[in-house]
């Protein structure tokens, strides 16, 4: 779980970094219960993870200290990564890779 830790605390930082607004909890009040930072560096971890959405839900659902680094207890459902996808356009995340 260590390989993929590291990659998942960088996602992390680098998601609260790029929102302008870094006050705002791992879990707030909304639309889905997700603020954007949280969303964008799940989002840079499915990149990173690279299984499909029903399977990338009950992985990190067995990883509890990679959920940890988002403040999450349980992993968004698979549903939930597809919504976001149509978020951040698809252009954006690359560029937000490099």
């Amino acid at each position: 779980m260590s390989c993929l830790r590291d990659p998942t605390e960088t996602f992390h930082k680098f998601a609260t970094n790029h929102i302008e607004e870094q006050t705002e909890p791992a879990v707030a009040d909304g639309d889905d219960g997700y603020d954007k930072s949280t969303k964008i560096g799940l989002l840079l971890l499915r990149e990173e993870i690279n299984k499909p959405l029903r399977k990338l839900e009950d992985y990190l659902n067995e990883m509890p200290g990679i959920l940890d680094v988002f403040g999450l207890e349980k992993s968004p459902d698979h549903t939930s990564f597809s919504l976001w996808d149509g978020e951040f356009p698809m252009n954006e995340l690359p560029r937000l890779l490099r």
